[in-house]
């Protein structure tokens, strides 16, 4: 496995750098469906070419925070498929009327993670709710790549 698998820079907390780092001496992506279950602590389920989990390490102030995560290991998006496209798009939806979504947002980050802000870099979106607007609360912040 290639070092810039896992970008120890993007770790949100000190449990997550802790399980990236046993992650890399053991060469495993974190993300690929023969190491998901080993490493992650939410349950998995999985639709199609997708795989759908609670994040574990949730951005601050979150009501909902799940990881789409195609089941191929790929990194960009013009390597998904047609199907997989289709698939997910059809995941985020039925997703929103299980989960009674009103309003929400996706962030899916692509390519090399030195540029995105990610801290794996295995195809994934986050799907992530926040609360309504409501005086003095502080808005919700993903990390989506550096200023120029």
């Amino acid at each position: 496995m290639k070092k810039s698998l896992l970008n120890m820079h993007h770790a949100h907390c000190v449990d997550q750098r802790a399980k990236m780092k046993k992650l890399l001496e053991a060469g495993h992506c974190p993300f690929c469906p023969e190491h998901l279950e080993k490493y992650h602590d939410n349950p998995i389920e999985t639709w199609g070419p997708w795989i759908v989990t609670k994040n574990d390490y949730p951005y601050k102030g979150t009501r909902l925070h799940y990881l789409f995560i195609c089941r191929r290991h790929i990194t960009r998006t013009e390597e998904l498929s047609p199907a997989e496209w289709e698939g997910l798009l059809f995941l985020i939806s039925s997703f929103n009327q299980k989960h009674k979504v009103k309003g929400g947002a996706i962030v899916m980050r692509f390519g090399e993670t030195d540029y995105t802000g990610g801290s794996v870099d295995h195809l994934h979106l986050h799907l992530i709710v926040g609360g309504k607007r409501r005086p003095k609360a502080e808005p919700l912040s993903a990390y989506i790549g550096y200023q120029t």
